[in-house]
């Protein structure tokens, strides 16, 4: 069968078996992406893949499936699969466990940094089929042997080019050199380098390769960029919040600190946002994780360990409040959102000495990164008058108490003012409700003021 020509609008003609075929559907999952359709089938024949597709791309499922089609439940350890962060290493271990506990005595197991070392020790006695594992702590039960690779039949290797980045890429080397029988390898990544390719020929056997990214942009992410003067950097990051409509949001930032103090002024300003960076221990990071992913909070203000591993529903807008590392950490920030084909927007916040790194991501994206106007003044004065008057009439409409004793008293003094005496109330409450954010400083339109520079 050619599935270059074939148009597979489910999972049935892929090879998987029945039974995991009734686990897909009764999960939810209709139609296979690409990544899917031309992945799995070479990975149920045990063959070496080399995937390249971008992130949100379904690249996961991709090895999951056909790993649980094939697996032997009968033997120990078979399956390693190596991820960069811990983030992802939970994502992909409750990726898989959405489709075990439908089938009977697969037992998997995660390690990684943070996680305490008894409760792995005691997991590993139980002889795990599956191991998902961050390089540095599956290292660490190699020597401690704690852990053997005797049986190894799969290997994944997901985010290949983030293990570049986090220069992790000898300890996967010196993992593999533990892997003593012959084994199928799969690599899965973002983005293609010469790197990537040098890796594929030292631990791969011919591998196939699918490459889907290529001379491609995501058409779902509208990306912008804004200039901004450091100096008013809060105040226009404020000022798109009331501007922009989002369900989450992720602002990206470089250092620890300054993303515990960007969050902790926008919880002042009654946002509900969190800051998530590695200082945090793990548990606390998995709980903000979990309510960002409930909605309890909507804001994340993040260092640059978010933008690996964060698989969540309607984030559809990301600003990049400090420049990223380089052009591979851009392409992961924005690829939190635009994910399984929703609309995603990102914006990038420039200094004028940042436009050498403006035209490199514009040339990897086809110039198709566009300039965005800074939020003026009037249209920031049209959303708080909007909001003042929607908490009016919330309140007489929804309180009983206002609504049983004074409707009418209050129906006939506004039915009696005109339109002049309307505007200057509502003045007086926008006064009132933002106090001393509201001077002419603090209002004055920030996009002549950018513009003088």
């Amino acid at each position: 069968m050619n599935l270059n020509n074939f148009n597979i609008n489910n999972f049935n003609n892929l090879g998987l078996n029945k039974k995991l075929l009734k686990i897909i559907y009764n999960i939810g999952y209709k139609i296979p992406t690409e990544i899917q359709i031309k992945c799995i089938p070479l990975f149920l024949k045990g063959k070496d893949i080399l995937a390249i597709a971008k992130t949100g791309s379904g690249k996961t499922a991709s090895f999951v499936l056909p790993i649980l089609n094939n697996i032997n439940i009968n033997n120990n350890l078979q399956v390693l699969i190596l991820s960069p962060t811990r983030e992802l290493v939970i994502q992909i271990y409750n990726f898989f466990n959405l489709f075990i506990k439908y089938l009977k005595n697969i037992k998997i197991l995660s390690l990684y940094g943070g996680q305490n070392y008894n409760i792995e020790f005691n997991n590993l006695k139980k002889k795990p089929n599956i191991v998902i594992a961050t390089p540095g702590r599956l290292l660490d039960h190699i020597n401690k042997k704690t852990l053997y690779l005797t049986d190894i039949k799969i290997l994944v290797i997901d985010e290949a080019d983030e293990m570049l980045h986090m220069g992790f890429i000898n300890d996967v080397k010196m993992i593999i050199k533990n892997i003593k029988v012959l084994h199928q390898t799969a690599l899965f990544s973002a983005t293609m380098s010469f790197h990537i390719y040098k890796i594929t020929k030292n631990i791969m056997n011919n591998p196939k390769e699918i490459i889907l990214n290529k001379n491609k942009i995501n058409l779902n992410i509208f990306q912008y960029f804004c200039f901004v003067n450091p100096k008013f950097k809060v105040n226009i990051l404020i000022n798109f919040l009331e501007t922009e409509i989002f369900d989450r949001l992720i602002i990206f930032v470089k250092t620890k600190d300054f993303s515990s103090k960007l969050s902790f002024l926008l919880e002042k300003r009654g946002y509900l946002s969190s800051a998530l960076n590695g200082d945090m221990n793990q548990n606390l990071r998995e709980k903000i994780v979990l309510n960002f992913r409930k909605g309890l909070i909507n804001i994340l203000v993040a260092t640059d360990i978010a933008s690996r591993g964060l698989d969540i529903s309607n984030v559809n807008l990301i600003i990049n409040y400090d420049l990223p590392y380089n052009v591979n950490s851009y392409i992961h920030r924005i690829g939190r959102t635009g994910r399984a084909d929703n609309i995603g927007k990102a914006i990038l916040f420039l200094e004028r000495k940042d436009l050498k790194f403006l035209n490199l991501i514009n040339r990897k994206f086809n110039n198709s990164i566009k300039r965005i106007n800074l939020p003026n003044l009037n249209t920031l004065l049209n959303i708080r008058f909007n909001k003042i008057l929607d908490l009016i009439k919330n309140n007489f409409y929804k309180n009983s108490y206002i609504l049983n004793f004074y409707k009418k008293f209050l129906n006939k003094i506004i039915n009696s003012l005109n339109e002049k005496e309307i505007f200057d109330i509502a003045l007086s409450l926008l006064i009132l409700f933002y106090e001393k954010n509201f001077s002419k400083i603090s209002y004055k339109d920030l996009s002549k003021i950018n513009y003088r520079w």
